[in-house]
């Protein structure tokens, strides 16, 4: 109830923000001027050094703009204080997810006057399909995170496992697999996870549904499908492989005491066998654990063919926005093919030059035309054949790549499923029962919002 009654205060607080801004805006400019003046943007303060690389790049391209970045990322609540207040930031960064939610409600502008259909090309079409709404584009996507299986080779070997059974396609299989690879100590407390299907990560439930060869919301984002025979298959095989791993309380406890981020990482502790992972990951193991063997495989659907599934963040301009030709300009700049060719230039030579030196497996962005040039021009092997290895799946998955239709219901759509995965985990509903209960709720906040 506490939930229900937040996500209706937000709600509120979203009416009365639109409201505000709408009133205010409705002539909001769409012609070029010269750039000049103030540059406020929104959800992108200071970061590591490919965001700093690339912001540098991208305000040094608009001389005469005096460029204001807020420290904090994107926050919902943050944002709509601001829109509420009349406060309005001339360019936002915001996770892709939650565009079509602000362009539905009128908040956002299109910006197909300055982002011409050939420029839009360069990226992944499934991230610019994230990025428009009801026919048009309102911004930029920014990376990738393709997700692959990561494999810790290690526990293949221990097992006695082949490493070919590092697989999706095969579900019988895989949950043999699954079961191999798992250890209990003496007291059935468990010291490996054999496999961990994420399902109640952001991309589990939409990658396992797209397995069985559908999506969990039409594409125009407006009827949602998380009750269909294929999401349930989809959820009842992740909790079948859950099971046999202890099941959810076992599984979850053990999980929730792994430090990826660490040199004592999950592949040194030998404490996971293989699982699904954002490419981000790679660079983080090729450096804090790089004897550890590891390998990458594609996520598999069940006629074998490789797919991955898209996140991140876009760029948006705010209806209401000063200075609408200058954040226009600088989402182009920031998310172009030279900037992250000189972000991701100048992060191989800082690792290099690191002591002692560090690997760098590459960036991975929504504008395939930067990884082409990134992979050809900038990248060099790592010298550890795991991860030289590992970033050939890496460069060629996005081509299998798929993003969520953008949803008027914004976040309530992913909360509706999320909290469907984890009412069955902890055995409050079935799966139909509670699939069923999320494809009330999702329709309902996308009826409420569009």
């Amino acid at each position: 109830m506490e939930g229900r009654n937040k996500r209706l205060s937000i709600l509120l607080v979203v009416a009365a923000a639109i409201a505000a801004v709408v009133a205010g805006t409705a002539g909001a400019r769409t012609h070029v001027h010269a750039l000049s003046g103030t540059l406020d943007i929104y959800g992108y303060g200071p970061g590591d050094d490919v965001q700093e690389n690339r912001a540098a790049y991208a305000a040094a391209q608009l001389q005469g703009v005096t460029i204001k970045r807020e420290a904090p990322s994107f926050d919902d609540q943050a944002f709509l204080t601001r829109l509420a207040s009349g406060d309005i930031p001339d360019l936002v960064r915001m996770p892709r997810p939650s565009l079509a939610l602000y362009a539905a409600k009128g908040v956002l502008q299109p910006v197909n006057s300055c982002v011409t259909p050939a420029l839009a090309k360069q990226y992944r079409a499934g991230a610019i399909k994230a990025m428009s709404y009801s026919g048009k584009l309102y911004g930029l996507p920014e990376f990738t995170n393709q997700v692959t299986l990561v494999v810790n080779v290690q526990a293949f070997q221990e097992a006695g496992v082949p490493l070919a059974q590092a697989q999706t396609k095969n579900l019988k299989q895989l949950l043999a697999t699954a079961k191999k690879l798992t250890k209990f100590d003496s007291s059935g407390n468990l010291t490996r996870i054999g496999f961990d299907p994420k399902i109640d990560s952001g991309f589990g439930f939409p990658m396992w549904v797209k397995y069985f060869g559908k999506n969990i919301i039409s594409a125009n984002g407006l009827k949602a499908q998380i009750n269909t025979p294929a999401a349930v298959k989809a959820l009842t095989f992740a909790l079948q492989v859950i099971n046999v791993e202890g099941g959810w309380n076992k599984f979850v406890a053990y999980r929730n005491t792994f430090d990826f981020f660490g040199a004592q990482n999950p592949l040194v502790k030998d404490q996971l066998g293989f699982w699904p992972m954002e490419s981000f990951i790679y660079n983080v193991f090729a450096n804090n654990s790089p004897k550890q063997h590891i390998a990458a495989r594609y996520f598999q659907n069940q006629k074998g063919g490789p797919i991955t599934f898209f996140s991140g963040n876009g760029w948006a301009i705010p209806k209401g926005s000063k200075n609408f030709d200058a954040a226009c300009a600088y989402m182009k700049a920031v998310t172009s093919v030279d900037a992250w060719d000189i972000a991701g230039a100048k992060r191989l030579a800082a690792r290099r030059a690191a002591n002692p030196p560090q690997a760098f497996t590459g960036l991975y962005t929504a504008n395939a035309v930067a990884d082409k040039k990134l992979y050809e021009d900038v990248y060099h092997a790592t010298g550890n054949p795991d991860y030289d290895d590992a970033v050939k799946f890496l460069v060629n998955a996005p081509k299998y790549g798929f993003e969520l239709p953008p949803t008027p219901a914004g976040a309530q759509f992913a909360n509706a499923y999320s909290s469907a995965i984890q009412r069955v985990l902890t055995r409050q509903q079935t799966v139909k029962a509670a699939l069923a209960q999320a494809q009330k709720e999702a329709q309902a906040a996308i009826n409420a919002n569009k």
